[in-house]
């Protein structure tokens, strides 16, 4: 048991990785992020059902038919890819997140306005003043 302390000591002192996400846009991809940075694209629900639907008719009984139609013809994988898509969308207002662009740290703590994760770690590191 005694050996064991020791270790259980060195892995509480020793740092923690911070769960990372950035909410953008396609237009504002995330800068410095890694593999294990989330990035959620904000507008992915809509780019997804404009790829998949298409746009619909400027008469709202002509669009409600095309879009109608489109959902019965989607497929298992294209249901999917608009579910995670909202998933991230619904992530960010879970969170709160107030405007975009935003990183966002272990789920607590945002720094606005870029998807420059190393700049937003320096902002966040700082006490959010740069």
């Amino acid at each position: 048991m005694k050996a064991l302390l020791p270790l259980v000591l060195m892995l509480l002192a020793s740092p923690t990785f911070a769960a990372i996400t950035v909410f953008t846009t396609a237009n504002h991809p995330a800068i410095n992020a890694d593999a294990t940075t989330r990035v959620i694209f904000l507008d992915a629900p809509d780019r997804q059902q404009d790829a998949i639907l298409g746009q619909f008719n400027s008469d709202s009984i002509r669009a409600a038919h095309e879009a109608e139609s489109g959902l019965q013809q989607m497929s298992a994988e294209q249901q999917q890819q608009i579910v995670e898509a909202w998933r991230g969308v619904i992530a960010a207002w879970k969170l709160g997140i107030e405007k975009y662009p935003a990183v966002v740290f272990d789920d607590v703590d945002v720094v606005y306005g870029t998807t420059d994760v190393d700049l937003a770690s320096n902002i966040r590191t700082q006490g959010g003043h740069q």
